[in-house]
């Protein structure tokens, strides 16, 4: 019931709405200094699966509801964990110069630990390099503070290519990743990529995500 008034919600608050171009607001596995728009919100429904897991299923959204503001809930709708709580992120932007940029937030807020594992609080700095845009942040989660890095690359109007690394297990380990975002319409857009990890217990793991951006008129 809690999931199906989340979908009535969102399908609602899109009556309201027109079409809008999307903003990215993070690359595979990392947060950068972007937001959305204000007052855009971008409605996902994404997958996770591995050789070693089957497929999950997962609704969420992120919503810009003030300049430089965006926050998110993300929740398992079915296969492999989906009886786990949603999780929450909220992130700042602070603009520094043209093309620059950093933020503050904090990802996977929960009340189901077990589940999902501690908090993510970050910084984060975004800057357009001229030839890709770069990012630098870092965590201080408990048990895992981190360092993460990202580049993303439009290589034409409709595709950009995304690579990214972060550091895991209180920095022992890594997970990198190399994926893509392209966008299909003013509305839609489709995100893809593979994740591969340094930990000897895991494996390759796969996400395709799909967006429906929309705003108020």
């Amino acid at each position: 019931m809690r999931r199906l008034a989340v979908i009535l919600a969102l399908l609602a608050f899109s009556l309201w709405c027109g079409a809008a171009l999307a903003t990215p607001s993070g690359l595979n596995n990392i947060p950068t200094a972007e937001v959305v728009g204000e007052d855009i919100l971008v409605v996902q429904g994404f997958s996770t699966f591995g050789p070693d897991s089957g497929p999950a299923w997962f609704l969420g959204f992120k919503y810009g509801p003030a300049e430089n503001w965006e926050v998110g809930l993300d929740d398992t709708v079915a296969g492999a964990g989906s009886a786990g709580a949603p999780t929450l992120q909220v992130k700042y932007r602070v603009p520094l110069r043209e093309g620059a940029a950093l933020a503050l937030g904090a990802a996977n807020i929960s009340d189901d630990r077990d589940r999902h594992g501690n908090a993510f609080p970050y910084a984060v700095a975004s800057a357009d390099l001229g030839w890709a845009n770069g990012h630098l942040g870092y965590s201080w989660q408990t048990d895992n503070h981190a360092w993460f890095v990202g580049v993303d690359r439009a290589v034409s109007d409709v595709l950009t290519l995304r690579a990214d690394l972060i550091q895991t297990a209180d920095a022992e380990e890594s997970v990198s990743s190399l994926g893509f975002i392209r966008t299909l319409s003013r509305r839609w857009l489709v995100e893809g990529w593979a994740s591969f990890p340094t930990a000897a217990e895991e494996s390759t793991s796969y996400v395709v995500k799909l967006n429906y951006v929309i705003c108020r008129d």
